[in-house]
C-alpha cells in the first residue's frame, strides 16, 4: 500500500513537472502581447516618430517579456509551492505593471481621446449622460456600498482562481487543473485584449473629461471611499475607460464562479455592483459598461473553444510523448 502512494504521488509530481515546462496558452497569449506592444512602439514611436523617448519603454516592455519567460521557467530551477504558483500566475502579477506602463504611451497611435463620441453614444442609448443621473441620487451610505462594490474588483481574480488552483494540488493535468489553466487564459486575454484596446481607441471617461454634460461630484462616503478614491487618484491611467476592463474582468471572472461553483453568491451580487459602481463614480460612461459586458460575452464564447484546441493538439501531445 505504501508503494502504491508513493508510486501514486511520484507519478502526479512528474505529470506536474512536465505541465510546468510545457508551453501553456497563457504563456503564448502573454508573448503575443509583448510582441504587438513592441511592435507598435517600434512602428508608431520610433518610425513615426510619435513618442519623443521610445526606447525606454521598448525595454520595460522587454523586460516583462523576459520576466514572463523567467516565471515559467523559475519551477524547473527550483521547483516547490512558490515557484509552482509564479509560473501559472504570472500573467495576472504582471498585468498592474502592463497596466501602468500605458500612461505614457496612450497616445501613441490615437493622439485624441474619443470622449466626444462616448458621450454622444451614451445621449443616443440612454438618453443623457449616466453618471449624472446616477450621482444625483448620491448619498452617503450609498456611495460608501458603491465604493466597496467597486473595490471588491481587485479580488476577484484571486478570490475565484485561488480556490481552483487550490483543487487540483500538484497535477495541473487533471480535470481540475484543466478548469484553472482555462479560468487564467480567458482572464489573460480578456485583459491583454483590454489593454491594447486602449491604445487603439483611449477614452479618458466623466472624471476626465472637462466638457462632460453634468457635474461629476466628488463624493462622500466612508473610509472605503476614502481608500479607492487615493487607489484611482495614484492608479489610475487616463486614457483606459474604453472598454472598462472592470467590467469585462468582472463579467469573466462572475462566470467561472457559477460555472465552476466557486461561492457565486458571493461574486455575481458583487459583479452587478461594479457594474453600477463604475458609472456611479464617474470612472467610466454608460456605453464603457456595455461594450465591456459585449467583450465579456465574446471572450468566454471564443477563448475557451481556442484553449481547448490547443490543449488537444498541442499540449496533450506534449504530455504523450
Amino acid at each position: 500500500m505504501k508503494t502504491r502512494l508513493t508510486d501514486t504521488g511520484s507519478t502526479q509530481r512528474e505529470s506536474s513537472a512536465v505541465a510546468d515546462l510545457r508551453w501553456e496558452f497563457i504563456d503564448l497569449a502573454f508573448l503575443a502581447y509583448i510582441a504587438v506592444i513592441l511592435i507598435l512602439l517600434l512602428v508608431f514611436g520610433v518610425l513615426l516618430g510619435r513618442l519623443s523617448h521610445p526606447w525606454p519603454m521598448i525595454w520595460l516592455n522587454v523586460l516583462f517579456g523576459a520576466a514572463g519567460l523567467g516565471a515559467r521557467s523559475l519551477s524547473s530551477i527550483r521547483d516547490n509551492a512558490f515557484t509552482r504558483f509564479i509560473r501559472w500566475w504570472y500573467p495576472p502579477i504582471l498585468f498592474f505593471f502592463c497596466f501602468k506602463s500605458l500612461a505614457s504611451i496612450i497616445h501613441l497611435i490615437q493622439p485624441e481621446f474619443i470622449d466626444p463620441f462616448l458621450i454622444a453614444a451614451d445621449q443616443f442609448l440612454f438618453g443623457g449622460p449616466v453618471t449624472e443621473w446616477l450621482q444625483q441620487r448620491a448619498q452617503p451610505w450609498l456611495t460608501e456600498i458603491m465604493y466597496f462594490c467597486y473595490t471588491s474588483y481587485y479580488f476577484f481574480i484571486p478570490g475565484i482562481g485561488i480556490p481552483l488552483y487550490l483543487r487540483c494540488g500538484r497535477d495541473r493535468t487533471s480535470p481540475e487543473g484543466d478548469q484553472v489553466r482555462e479560468f487564467l487564459a480567458v482572464v489573460s486575454v480578456s485583459m491583454l485584449f483590454c489593454y491594447i484596446h486602449y491604445l487603439m481607441i483611449p477614452g479618458a471617461g466623466p472624471v476626465f473629461w472637462a466638457d462632460y454634460p453634468g457635474p461629476v461630484l466628488t463624493l462622500t462616503g466612508g473610509p472605503i471611499t476614502l481608500f479607492e478614491q487615493w487607489v484611482f487618484k495614484h492608479g489610475a491611467v487616463v486614457g483606459a475607460a474604453f472598454p472598462s476592463s472592470h467590467v469585462v474582468i468582472t463579467m469573466v471572472t462572475a462566470f467561472y464562479s457559477a460555472r465552476f461553483r466557486v461561492a457565486p453568491f458571493v461574486w455575481v451580487p458583487l459583479a452587478i455592483g461594479i457594474l453600477i459602481s463604475t458609472m456611479y463614480n464617474g470612472y467610466h460612461y454608460g456605453v464603457d459598461v456595455l461594450y465591456g459586458m459585449i467583450i465579456a460575452t465574446v471572450m468566454v464564447s471564443v477563448v475557451p473553444p481556442l484553449f481547448r484546441r490547443y490543449e488537444t493538439r498541442f499540449t496533450r501531445r506534449s504530455l504523450e510523448t
